[in-house]
């Protein structure tokens, strides 16, 4: 439900599209594709598959808004195949920045899983870690010395804890990198938490142990932890398990099918605005699409050459900048140089990481609803009609 043409219909969905989406999504079309992609896609282990697939292919490209490519499988499957490393790759060559992220997510290229790279893996060993810190920390303040001098304990303890904290960002940001004994044995800090985590300081300097534990599965016999007969080893081997790999397609991980269902979800309720309103559905497609590549960590010559490569991002830019007809057929460098000077005269956008700011972005498109509103209109009295439209949308200072 949109209610009006333009700005006024844009306000009217901006205040009422939690609602309207939560209704939208719980159609029943809706939910039975998505269930259904969201069940099947970790079976699909190649580009052919997927396109063999009408209903999971369907899906995966409405989230991209490609939905007009579905029969195109010769396309689809090419593009995957070819990747985006390449410059020659058929994705980059097309200057439609759709393909290219079609083919990023959906890489079928294995790569091998380990344990460390687990959601979650970093906090079980650290909550290990921890516990066995502080009750070594607690022993040892009960010693007569450290209850002898409380000042002298309490910064010790204070010592500790900082400690603790530098070791929990330490192992947290590097442990996912981690893909053998080796790696973890030799980073002095990693190797400290897991030693300490699973109380093995008696072992610390035997390496060989130690490696060898890691990389022996202890449901065999003749593993070195059960040789050994330690409960501890045992757990340290079984909670890193270097013996255990997987390898899996960034499709089989958790939350793709999820991400990929939500943009389905938007891109479907996107559509469903444009048949009301074309420009208002352009425009919401754009709010949700900038931020994302404002936030990116190209350059902002990059930036507008994605801006220029996106059918629907150019042509919210060029109507919100009154650029002419026929400005895309000129040098691609001029292009940006003119769009981006354009963009800092008439919005103020000085850096493209303004564009995250939603008061600068809400200002493109009042500018792009504005003008596809007077051009809709015709030439004919525009300014009159400019000035009717705009006493109908109340302002707020602080986005002049």
């Amino acid at each position: 439900m949109i209610g009006a043409p333009g700005l006024v219909g844009w306000q009217i969905l901006q205040n009422t599209i939690e609602t309207q989406r939560a209704a939208f999504n719980k159609t029943s079309e809706l939910t039975r594709e998505a269930t259904y992609f969201q069940e099947r896609i970790g079976e699909i282990g190649s580009a052919q598959e997927l396109v063999d697939n009408r209903r999971l292919l369907s899906v995966a490209l409405t989230a991209f808004g490609m939905e007009d490519e579905v029969d195109s499988k010769y396309l689809v499957k090419r593009l995957i195949e070819e990747g985006t490393s390449e410059d020659d790759a058929l994705a980059n060559k097309l200057n439609d920045s759709r393909y290219v992220a079609l083919v990023e997510a959906f890489d079928f290229e294995p790569v091998i899983a380990h344990k460390t790279q687990e959601e979650g893996f970093a906090e079980t060993i650290l909550a290990r870690y921890e516990e066995r810190v502080r009750a070594n920390l607690t022993e040892t303040l009960a010693q007569p010395e450290y209850l002898a001098d409380p000042d002298y304990a309490a910064l010790f303890a204070a010592q500790v804890e900082e400690n603790l904290e530098i070791s929990r960002a330490y192992f947290t940001e590097n442990i996912s990198r981690i893909s053998s004994a080796d790696a973890l044995l030799l980073d002095p800090e990693l190797r400290q938490v897991a030693i300490t985590a699973f109380d093995l300081g008696d072992r610390a300097r035997s390496s060989t142990v130690l490696r060898r534990t890691l990389e022996e599965d202890p449901a065999e016999p003749r593993a070195l932890s059960n040789l050994l007969g330690d409960p501890n080893l045992r757990a340290f081997s079984k909670a890193f398990a270097f013996y255990e790999t997987e390898t899996r397609t960034v499709l089989q991980t958790e939350g793709f099918a999820t991400n990929i269902t939500d943009q389905f979800r938007w891109q479907r309720f996107e559509d469903a605005v444009s048949e009301v309103d074309e420009a208002i559905g352009t425009a919401l497609k754009f709010q949700r699409s900038l931020p994302e590549l404002a936030a990116s960590d190209l350059s902002d010559k990059a930036k507008w050459y994605n801006i220029l490569g996106s059918k629907m991002m150019r042509e919210v830019f060029e109507t919100a900048l009154g650029l002419p007809d026929g400005f895309s057929q000129i040098d691609l460098d001029k292009q940006v140089e003119i769009v981006s000077d354009r963009a800092r005269q008439r919005i103020g956008i000085e850096s493209f990481a303004d564009l995250e700011d939603p008061k600068t972005l809400n200002r493109i498109v009042q500018s792009y609803l504005l003008q596809d509103q007077i051009s809709q209109a015709g030439a004919f009295g525009s300014q009159q009609i400019a000035l009717s439209l705009l006493s109908t949308i109340r302002y707020n200072r602080d986005d002049r």
